[in-house]
């Protein structure tokens, strides 16, 4: 068992007792929604025939105390990083579009995977700039502030699931 938490069985997680926040350092959390709950995987078992690739893990959700300031802070700017990247992406690939007479059709199809994956990891890093500037940490960056979660990484636990 996990010090300073407790196993919730109705949702299947681990439930931090401590209520101060990671993010901020100084407000405490008032409700269990407030909490992040990050996923950690670890690899069970792997199998690797030449026709036929499995892989086996266990996959637990770990509590990161957060108060709902930050959680308002952290959604809204999830929210506004999508919202910006999605319509940067919508005018940028109608561009590409409207202008296909004049391109090449090889640039306007590797132009519009370009925008899509460009928007997905621009959203993601727009987000971090939006939550860095009321000064407290990410999603990611909060977790791997707290000591339980630094814990089971060195144990081999990790925030990616494996794949086959």
């Amino acid at each position: 068992m996990i010090q300073n938490y407790s196993f919730s069985e109705h949702y299947k997680r681990f439930e931090p007792h401590e209520t101060k926040c990671t993010y901020c350092e100084q407000d405490h959390m008032k409700s269990m929604n407030d909490c992040y709950f990050v996923p950690l995987f670890v690899e069970a078992d792997r199998t690797n025939i030449v026709v036929y690739r499995s892989v086996k893990f266990s996959k637990i959700l770990i509590g990161i105390p957060r108060c709902s300031s930050c959680k308002t802070i952290h959604e809204k700017s999830t929210s506004r990083s999508q919202l910006i990247t999605g319509i940067a992406v919508v005018v940028v690939i109608s561009l590409l579009v409207y202008n296909f007479m004049l391109l090449n059709a090889f640039v306007v199809v590797g132009g519009i995977f370009a925008m899509i994956f460009g928007g997905i990891y621009g959203s993601k890093k727009m987000t971090e700039s939006f939550v860095v500037k009321h000064d407290i940490y990410t999603l990611e960056d909060g977790a791997e502030r707290n000591e339980v979660v630094r814990d089971l990484i060195v144990a081999g636990w990790s925030f990616t699931q494996p794949s086959a």
